[in-house]
């Protein structure tokens, strides 16, 4: 037997909390990856997903650069003036 298919919109969730949760999730790596051996195979792992987290970002925010540090008094891009 079929199951009936579920129709969702492709933002059906919660932008900001999940945007939140893959912030905290690359800060924890990026601190993680300061006690990892440079060339070891786990930094590599680390800065895959930090790196597909970014690439991620950029697909919701239209910002390559999301999760950056800003300098103080650079104002908000248009993606984020919304």
């Amino acid at each position: 037997m079929s199951h009936p298919r579920r129709t969702r919109s492709p933002l059906d969730f919660d932008r900001n909390k999940l945007l939140q949760s893959l912030g905290s999730a690359r800060a924890a790596l990026i601190e993680a990856h300061r006690s990892m051996k440079p060339k070891s195979g786990l930094a590599r792992s680390a800065d895959a997903v930090v790196s597909e987290i970014d690439e991620f970002a950029l697909v919701l925010t239209g910002s390559r650069d999301f999760f950056h540090l800003k300098a103080h008094g650079t104002p908000p891009s248009r993606n984020e003036q919304s």
